[in-house]
């Protein structure tokens, strides 16, 4: 069975602002490449940086540029914001959402359970949870996970904890997607189902055969995703973007910055034209 590439799209700025026609030409670029599902508002889009306006016209352009299903990523800690948010991203077209961890103020195993509860019963969407303890302070846990599964919340798990054992344990009763482009091979290797990744925003096709198992794509693959991460993303992946002619620029929001000399030298030095 083939496995999924659903692109966590990067969004792009000038002179501060949403560059709507670049985001529409990233949109119209993935579909053209064949990936199966967007994620917008994620992690890689700077989601966090974004008024909620901004987060609705997002969405509304995505859903006006492609005939795809979209995933609408919600970082609110507040489960009261984040049903709220769950409510308006259905309305607006979304199919499905995925949910980051309440950060900074973290919360109990029961106190996530109904964080989840809440947000799904507030949209009735699949919800997917997000798993990155780098960013929320803390690991989603296996008896939590399987619980929010038996209810039918949940059916699908984004890690990107780089923890290959806690996918292996999780995968009988929830399909694990692959948040850590780089490390790929081995959550295929933990019965990953499919990946949500940066490097399918500059290589849609060449995901899509590096998550299918081509192993002839798999240097290119693992050099765009080592480059992806040279700074804290997503950083490189829109100079990469800058660089493929996609967006008009790699401009940031504060507090993030745009490419180090370091990364783009990099990026440069190791960029291979035919990107497949």
């Amino acid at each position: 069975m083939s496995k999924s590439v659903i692109t966590a799209l990067a969004t792009p700025f000038k002179n501060g602002k949403i560059d709507i026609d670049g985001y529409v030409k990233l949109c119209k670029f993935q579909q053209e490449n064949g990936v199966d599902a967007l994620l917008a508002l994620g992690t890689t889009a700077e989601a966090q940086l974004l008024s909620r306006c901004e987060r609705k016209l997002l969405l509304a352009l995505t859903k006006a540029t492609v005939n795809l299903p979209i995933v609408a990523g919600i970082e609110e800690p507040s489960t009261a914001q984040a049903c709220r948010e769950a409510e308006q991203y259905a309305l607006l077209g979304a199919s499905a959402i995925m949910v980051a961890p309440p950060s900074f103020c973290k919360c109990t195993p029961s106190g996530y359970f109904r964080h989840i509860e809440a947000i799904f019963l507030a949209s009735k969407l699949p919800v997917i949870l997000y798993n990155i303890p780098s960013r929320a302070g803390y690991a989603l846990d296996r008896k939590t996970v399987k619980r929010l599964t038996e209810r039918g919340y949940v059916n699908y798990v984004k890690d990107s904890s780089s923890n290959c054992d806690f996918a292996t344990k999780i995968s009988p009763y929830c399909n694990v997607l692959c948040g850590s482009d780089e490390r790929l091979s081995d959550y295929l290797k933990a019965n990953a189902c499919g990946v949500i990744s940066v490097v399918s925003n500059v290589a849609p096709r060449l995901t899509k055969a590096a998550v299918n198992g081509n192993e002839a794509v798999k240097r290119q693959f693992d050099t765009l995703a080592s480059l992806a991460m040279q700074e804290i993303n997503p950083i490189a992946v829109k100079y990469m973007l800058y660089k493929r002619g996609i967006f008009a620029s790699y401009e940031m929001r504060l507090p993030l910055t745009r490419a180090s000399a370091k990364t783009r030298r990099a990026i440069n030095e190791n960029w291979e034209e035919n990107i497949i």
